[in-house]
């Protein structure tokens, strides 16, 4: 998720202070980096689940034998205010503080404006001096894909996605998934699929994000890109009433996502040490979510909206073709 990608400021000054020494005030250093990269970029990943768990769907119908659905979705992740920022107290850091007379400051997240608070410390008596990282600074984040869904046996759709790479600012973005939707009420003799509809969901999505950078040359190297990995799975559960041209859906899901972070440019020593203390900031994401759709027919041709939310929120509006 590009999000997660802008501008990882923390992250770039581990390297320096993990390759000079070993003494005690690199490594406190090091910790009190690793601690302000993780309250950075941690919105920001949720945020790209989100984003990859939307529009999957537009009702709980089974798609025909061998039809094709096509879809154009156009996308709107809103970012909210409390995901914006985080309070940094010194009590929390072991070297680093506050430049001034504060001893708290707030400090934007990736999805959040400019900054203009320092941190400092010292090294072996040395002062050392950093400043906090910017963020996307924009309050909606729009972006768009493809879809297509292929009706298979026993009133079951093929669905995958793609989404070409894209540019925001200084970043790139890319997802394409896959997915199964099963018609349930099917099987069940009392449910009038004309009517009314049950289905359940699995997908998984991967995402790509990368920044490229002017270098920045460091103590052992050079350092120019940042490449972030992200997989996640969707497990949802849904329900779509038709009345006459419209389909209302509403869904619960749950997924499951993982993210694994790179550090890309010269100098094999420097890069295998930045990158080992990024695995710290790897690991599993598990949120709940819920979705509400609305969906309108005409000849071959749909119109669907759907809103998903939980800690975010996030609009698709998809035009779709049937073959």
């Amino acid at each position: 998720m590009l999000i997660l990608m802008h501008r990882l400021v923390f992250v770039l000054f581990i390297s320096p202070v993990l390759c000079l020494s070993q003494n005690q005030d690199l490594n406190d250093v090091a910790g009190d980096l690793i601690f302000l990269t993780g309250q950075y970029v941690e919105p920001a990943a949720q945020a790209t689940i989100y984003q990859a768990s939307s529009g999957w769907f537009k009702n709980a119908k089974a798609l025909n034998l061998w039809e094709v659905d096509l879809s154009l979705q156009v996308n709107a992740l809103f970012l909210p205010k409390n995901k914006q920022n985080f309070n940094v107290s010194e009590p929390n850091l072991v070297n680093l503080s506050i430049q001034g007379n504060q001893t708290n400051a707030s400090i934007p997240t990736a999805l959040g404006g400019e900054s203009n608070v320092v941190l400092e410390g010292s090294i072996n008596g040395d002062a050392i001096e950093i400043d906090a990282p910017e963020g996307l600074d924009q309050s909606v984040f729009n972006y768009f894909q493809f879809q297509a869904a292929l009706g298979l046996w026993k009133g079951t759709t093929f669905i995958t996605r793609y989404s070409p790479r894209i540019k925001i600012n200084k970043t790139y973005y890319q997802v394409y998934g896959f997915g199964l939707q099963h018609n349930i009420s099917q099987w069940i003799p009392s449910i009038d699929n004309d009517k009314f509809n049950i289905a359940a969901l699995v997908s998984y999505s991967k995402y790509n994000v990368s920044d490229e950078f002017s270098p920045a040359n460091l103590v052992l190297g050079t350092i120019n890109a940042i490449n972030v990995e992200g997989n996640s799975f969707l497990f949802s559960v849904l329900a779509s009433k038709t009345i006459k041209k419209f389909d209302f859906t509403a869904a619960i899901g749950i997924t499951e996502s993982d993210f694994t972070y790179q550090i890309g440019g010269d100098g094999e020593l420097l890069l295998l040490v930045l990158n080992t203390a990024l695995e710290t900031l790897e690991g599993n994401e598990t949120n709940f979510k819920g979705d509400l759709g609305v969906n309108y027919n005409f000849n071959k041709f749909s119109i669907n909206s759907n809103i998903s939310f939980g800690a975010f929120t996030n609009l698709v509006l998809g035009f779709n073709y049937k073959l």
